[in-house]
């Protein structure tokens, strides 16, 4: 008898329930889809459009909304911001029953936002300022007090993104960023009721992005696992593909100022130079795989903001690098006073002719690049290359914020690390200044003089060798090790 008694109560509240779901199924939430886009504009300010329907479900128990469109009526009201292709909530059974909203989870499905900054530096989707009333005997029809911080978040569990698509166009610099197909998942949400804002969330979260374009440069297949706590996320297995070349590190990103700042640590292998040369340099230069390491962290925002707060090191070494398109040894004969080439000038040398610098490729033997940066400065640290006869080395710096080159020079060095001819660069980008010293002036005046048909041209002097030269290179790159065959053998 006990045992029907349980059995009907447990079936009368089953059958309560379904036919209380079952009756909700019923109402066409649509009718009130005005009310609600009106609730929306009264509590955030932002026009919300529902252009889809509005379903129910029992399992889970949650609502859908589809193809929302929401804009800022202060900002080209007639164009959304931010587009969902739909956007489910689902409750918590249990809490219902009790009279409470626990939510389950949020998803959110085809996002697509645009953040525009302007030329006067606002953003598409900010609000005019509310005015605040201190006084707590506002009249009626005066403005309501602000409610007191919070976050509308504190029972939501988990949020789930699929495929969203984000724009960023910063129209003072005119450039533009792409986030394409993020899907982002979080969990475990916690809210400290005593901080505020992102400095109270807690969460864990797994993130994959397809691809993110900034110009021609493109960061494809960024995933990584990270935890966030005091607006600071960590994450210790970033994966992504530079240039074609699967690389993995670490990262760190710190939400706690004004602006977002990253840091990211990587273990660079079998980095592909040909994909590097293409995109970076836009041209076909480089052929060979290298590897090294990065560290580096900048502030997120602007071009400005962004060279200006770069900072941290890139250093890649390989061996049997191929460079198309120049001649090494073909030049470096060329410098050597002691030897003779016809066609050579010096204002073929500083102009770049393409009959003269141009044609054929070198294997490079060994090449390395370790560069420092430091707030809006690249310098050259250790920055050479052999061939199988020839060294050449680069140091100086250059800025990147006012695109100038400080103190550049190359040179062809001799076993000593000697510069046996150097050239240096100073001026802008897009004027560069080249300037030679008066001892290369002097080698280069040895091989120009040894073209001339004139009878009366003085003989080429070897160049002897200094004892006391000074050191121009002491970096990883060794002096190649030159045999010669005697003749006869």
């Amino acid at each position: 008898m006990f045992q029907k008694i349980v059995l009907s109560i447990v079936l009368f509240f089953a059958f309560s329930i379904v036919a209380f779901f079952l009756l909700i199924k019923v109402i066409d939430f649509n009718e009130y889809k005005p009310r609600i886009q009106k609730a929306i504009k009264e509590s955030t300010g932002y026009e919300v459009m529902i252009r889809g329907d509005i379903t129910l479900s029992l399992s889970p128990a949650g609502v859908s909304i589809f193809d929302v469109e929401i804009t800022n009526p202060s900002y080209h009201a007639e164009v959304p911001f931010a587009k969902l292709g739909s956007f489910d909530v689902a409750l918590d059974l249990s809490a219902l029953l009790k009279k409470e909203i626990k939510v389950r989870h949020i998803a959110i499905d085809s996002l697509s936002l645009l953040v525009e900054k302007t030329k006067e530096g606002t953003f598409n989707y900010e609000l005019p300022p509310v005015p605040k009333i201190t006084d707590k005997k506002a009249k009626e029809g005066d403005i309501i007090l602000e409610q007191e911080d919070g976050f509308p978040l504190v029972n939501v569990k988990k949020i789930k993104f699929s495929n969203a698509n984000i724009v960023y166009v910063d129209q003072k610099s005119n450039t533009q960023i792409d986030f394409d197909k993020i899907d982002l998942d979080i969990n475990h949400i916690q809210y400290d009721t005593s901080k505020h804002h992102l400095q109270a969330l807690f969460f864990t979260a797994d993130t994959h992005i397809d691809k993110i374009q900034y110009g021609r440069y493109a960061l494809k297949d960024l995933s990584m696992s990270f935890e966030i706590k005091d607006a600071i996320a960590v994450s210790e297995n970033l994966h992504y593909t530079l240039f074609e070349t699967p690389i993995q590190g670490s990262g760190k990103f710190d939400l706690s100022g004004k602006q977002p700042k990253i840091s990211i640590k990587s273990k660079i292998v079998d980095l592909k130079l040909a994909m590097l040369s293409r995109e970076l340099l836009n041209q076909e230069l480089l052929e060979g795989n290298v590897n090294g390491d990065l560290r580096l962290s900048f502030f997120v925002g602007d071009s400005h903001a962004f060279k200006s707060t770069l900072n941290g090191f890139v250093q890649l070494y390989g061996t049997d690098v191929t460079l198309k398109g120049y001649d090494v040894d073909k030049i470096a004969f060329m410098l050597d006073p002691n030897q003779r080439s016809k066609g050579f000038s010096l204002g073929n040398l500083i102009s770049g002719a393409t009959g003269v610098l141009k044609g054929g490729n070198t294997l490079l033997k060994e090449i390395n690049t370790k560069i420092d940066i430091g707030y809006s400065e690249i310098h050259l640290s250790d920055v050479a290359l052999s061939t199988a006869t020839n060294r050449v080395a680069m140091k100086g710096a250059v800025n990147i914020i006012d695109e100038k080159f400080i103190d550049l020079k190359t040179a062809l060095l001799d076993a000593r690390g000697c510069a046996t001819f150097e050239q240096k660069m100073s001026g802008s980008f897009a004027k560069p200044s080249l300037k030679v010293d008066d001892a290369s002036i002097t080698a280069l005046s040895n091989v120009i003089l040894s073209f001339s048909t004139k009878p009366k041209t003085a003989p080429i002097t070897p160049k002897k060798n200094d004892e006391n030269c000074t050191v121009f290179y002491e970096g990883v790159i060794k002096h190649p090790v030159v045999t010669t065959t005697p003749l006869g053998e």
